[in-house]
């Protein structure tokens, strides 16, 4: 008759190996064996060789114990494994392990394939019309080459393992059983209340459990239910002894026979006075943890702490702790739920006993006794014992299987001439043959298909940039919708308007567009300060360029606004300094001056340059929270009309949502005593000399000329721009003259005269090129040239400005800006094949390299 099953609980530790076997008698656990395996040395110690040291125990634990037909379940220091509590979202009950799944790839912080993990429900999970409710699992992992180390000692001993826990779990499963006195398959009965519970009424009273190792320590707090809460501490039995190496100057294997006998020592207060900074430190990580855990858990009151481990064997440890922590203090004297008088009253258990729970919770659970049920041994062994079990029951099925075979074998044997009739042969014959026309006729097929698919091709070709039409359209229309706009139904922050100023600034000026400025009060409203506060700017010119290379462009810009030390050319600021922390990233070689640089997608796509002017005081600051806030969130305007190109055209999404990205303030420039529609630093491009080689204002994709474009010289300015205070005139319309689409100047200005006569040429179109003078003083944070002067650019046409006219003209200063940003157009970088067109392309780019635009006031 074979012995009864069994289950043992073997926990290896520092300084020896522990293991308890139990039986379910009577529907009770009973301790019918125990082992206590002490090593040679103390597995950390510098010479010590851990792996030898563990076979030799499991070898002396094999030969004294009869472990044949028992399982066998181990534990892994908490320091290896990982813990977490997740609460599920309402899910159905059935998707539960898909969910779970799901939270381990986000909270094990390797692959899976790397780590063995398992979970279990800790709490909720109550079902509502099929979907479980406020369900909180524990989800548990460990490193697979970990586990494997084990296992590998345990199967060199040709000990089979059947469950894997970790060490701080199985300490919860002791604390729930043994400590609290819950669970298991025979209940206790009900306990009367305890007179010292001072446990406040709503919360739940938990209990805290230290178990002193030999390097380290495992705190855990349980109130036997819902709440599990474990930490490691770095603190053991060794810091005892080191402490003792150094304030008595002993070897360490003395300091530890010391440390053992420290009771009967006569040494007893010089021992306790080297071990009170040892002391001190255990106290202040476990005051840090009681801390941490009664911050997150206000529904937990905790009312007393264990303690276990060896280390609570030194005398005055229970009663220093008590006194620190300020807290009930208890050590376990023998295992109450446990019956079997052969184990519990043998001495050498009694002298170790608080060194036994990690092993009694491992072996609770083998029996499924335990509040803890997961298991870390790896899925492909389980599965390959399972196999291993049902073999005998598979060679009896397959012998039973073979014995039916031959029988319907010999009763079919008769029947085996009969499939050597010729007509079955011939058959086959013409079978082959048929599959070989439809074989031929799927090439025919295949072949035709391709054909049709080649025509298809052909036809795209020349219909390419279909697709593309409305994208400049939308674009204006979502871009006129970012310009600035004050007032309760404009776009922008309150705090750039609502103020009294701000809003007296908004009624002049609607009152000034509406009814125009009297001739007697011209004079007057130039010179008004309401223009200081009005939060608007003046859009002069729009152009736009197509860049092949947008992160040499976005290089070139960079360098040229910050300049070069040594030359001293530029204004020491990176054009990063406004983008959004996605569009910019760490630059490694710029200095303290130059944290971040443009992060910019590789590729091609056009640069928009918007070239203005506002009066608000607040200069620069204002362009960042007005203008450059406004194309950063171009996305949000894009939602307005969102779903207008796709109502004309079919599945083509908007062509500006997501697309536009990187806007940087190229420069500002303070122009004191500014005249009306006299500009000086506006009525020039400066994309195409930053832009450089990365692309040209023809269409660089197809090779063709950008309509409204020019390779060089200024952009056209805004027909019908109006400035504060000037008339509104037809002079102001775009020119008829001899040089259509030039700037346009007032007549008695003497630097007409002087430059383009009666011509009206432009002054940006005759006359030799000058410098223009230098942003001069400020309150704007915008640096200045360390020259004086502009950065240079090569290739930009500098232009002198017009000089003043005579008379009383305005006095009001004025702040002239050149803004830029990235438009990624959808489908601007297919290319039409020019073999199937016969020859290059003669259409016009899917968008202009520059346009005009209505000017915004």
């Amino acid at each position: 008759m074979p012995p009864p099953k069994g289950v043992w609980g073997v926990d290896i530790g520092q300084c020896a190996l522990k293991a308890l076997r139990l039986e379910m008698i009577e529907g009770k656990p009973v301790a019918t064996a125990f082992d206590y395996v002490e090593h040679p040395k103390i597995l950390s110690q510098p010479d010590a060789d851990p792996d030898q040291l563990i076979r030799e125990a499991l070898d002396k634990f094999l030969s004294r114990n009869e472990i044949k037909h028992d399982e066998v379940a181990i534990g892994i220091a908490g320091q290896s494994g990982l813990a977490r509590f997740v609460k599920l979202p309402p899910v159905e009950q059935k998707k539960i392990a898909e969910i779970v799944k799901f939270e381990a790839k986000q909270q094990i912080p390797f692959p899976l394939d790397e780590v063995v993990w398992d979970y279990q429900k800790i709490a909720g999970g109550d079902v509502t019309d099929g979907f479980a409710m406020e369900t909180e699992i524990g989800l548990f992992a460990m490193k697979r080459d970990v586990i494997s180390r084990y296992l590998g000692y345990f199967g060199g001993s040709k000990i089979e393992v059947h469950c894997v826990q970790m060490s701080p779990l199985a300490l919860v499963n002791f604390t729930t059983y043994e400590t609290l006195k819950k669970g298991g398959t025979t209940p206790l009965p009900e306990e009367p209340p305890d007179p010292n519970d001072d446990t406040p009424r709503g919360k739940k009273r938990c209990v805290v459990v230290l178990d002193i190792g030999t390097e380290a320590s495992n705190l855990i707090i349980t109130d036997g239910a819902k709440i599990i809460w474990q930490r490691p501490l770095p603190l053991g039995g060794n810091n005892f002894t080191r402490a003792l190496t150094k304030e008595l100057k002993l070897t360490f294997a003395k300091a530890e026979h010391l440390k053992r006998n420290a009771a009967k020592s006569p040494e007893l207060p010089q021992i306790l006075k080297a071990l009170k900074p040892v002391l001190q430190d255990f106290v202040g990580e476990v005051q840090r943890s009681l801390g941490y855990f009664t911050n997150t858990h206000r529904d937990a009151h905790v009312g007393y702490l264990v303690g276990l481990g060896s280390a609570f064997r030194l005398p005055g440890l229970q009663k220093y702790l008590a006194e620190k922590l300020q807290i009930d203090v208890r050590k376990p004297a023998t295992f109450d739920r446990l019956t079997g008088d052969a184990v519990l009253k043998d001495p050498l258990f009694l002298e170790n006993l608080l060194t036994f729970p990690v092993a009694y919770g491992l072996a609770l659970q083998a029996l499924n006794e335990a509040r803890l049920t997961t298991n870390l041994l790896p899925a492909e062994i389980r599965t390959d014992r399972m196999i291993r079990q049902k073999k005998p029951f598979a060679v009896a099925a397959a012998a039973v299987l073979l014995l039916g075979t031959a029988g319907f074998a010999l009763g079919y044997g008769a029947n085996y001439s009969s499939l050597n009739d010729p007509q079955i042969a011939s058959a086959i014959t013409k079978a082959k043959s048929a599959v070989s026309a439809v074989g031929t006729q799927e090439s025919k097929y295949t072949a035709k298909q391709t054909e049709m698919t080649n025509t298809q091709n052909v036809v795209k070709a020349v219909i390419s940039g279909n697709d593309e039409r409305l994208n400049w359209p939308r674009f204006e229309e979502v871009f006129s919708m970012s310009l600035p706009h004050p007032g309760p139904r404009g776009n922008l922050d309150a705090g750039l308007w609502q103020t009294q100023a701000g809003k007296d600034a908004i009624d002049w000026f609607q009152e000034r567009m509406k009814h125009g400025v009297r001739i007697e009060n011209a004079s007057r409203d130039e010179r008004s300060e309401m223009p200081l506060s009005l939060a608007m700017v003046n859009v002069e010119a729009v152009h736009t360029r197509w860049v092949d290379n947008l992160v040499v462009f976005y290089q070139n810009a960079d360098k040229e606004v910050f300049g070069d030390v040594n030359s001293k050319i530029g204004f020491n600021e990176s054009i990063s300094r406004y983008m959004k922390d996605d569009e910019k990233e760490p630059d490694d070689k710029g200095g303290p001056n130059k944290p971040t640089k443009p992060k910019v997608p590789a590729g091609g796509g056009w640069i928009v340059e918007i070239r203005g002017y506002t009066d608000n005081k607040e200069e620069e600051q204002f362009i960042k929270k007005a203008l450059l806030a406004n194309l950063q969130r171009m996305d949000a305007f894009a939602d307005k009309g969102k779903d207008k190109v796709g109502k004309y055209m079919p599945e083509v999404v908007d062509p500006i949502k997501g697309r536009v990205s990187h806007a940087f303030l190229y420069h500002l420039w303070p122009v004191p005593n500014a005249q009306p529609n006299i500009f000086q630093y506006i009525d020039q491009s400066y994309l195409d000399p930053l832009a450089g080689g990365t692309g040209a204002t023809t269409d660089n994709k197809n090779g063709v000329p950008a309509p409204g474009g020019s390779s060089s010289g200024p952009a056209r300015p805004l027909s019908g721009s109006t400035s504060p205070g000037s008339p509104m005139s037809n002079a102001a319309a775009e020119p008829s003259g001899p040089v259509a689409g030039q700037p346009w100047l007032p007549l008695t200005s003497t630097s007409v005269a002087t430059q383009g006569g009666a011509s009206g040429m432009s002054p940006s179109m005759s006359g030799p090129p000058g410098k223009p003078p230098g942003p001069g003083p400020s309150s704007s944070g915008m640096p200045k040239s360390n020259t004086g002067a502009m950065p240079g650019i090569p290739g930009l046409q500098v232009i002198e400005p017009p000089k003043l006219a005579t008379g009383n003209g305005p006095a009001r200063n004025r702040y002239e800006f050149v803004v830029m940003f990235l438009w990624r157009e959808p489908g601007a970088e297919v290319r039409t094949p020019p073999d199937l067109l016969n020859g290059p392309p003669a259409s016009s780019p899917s968008g202009p390299a520059s346009m005009s635009m209505p000017a915004s006031r």
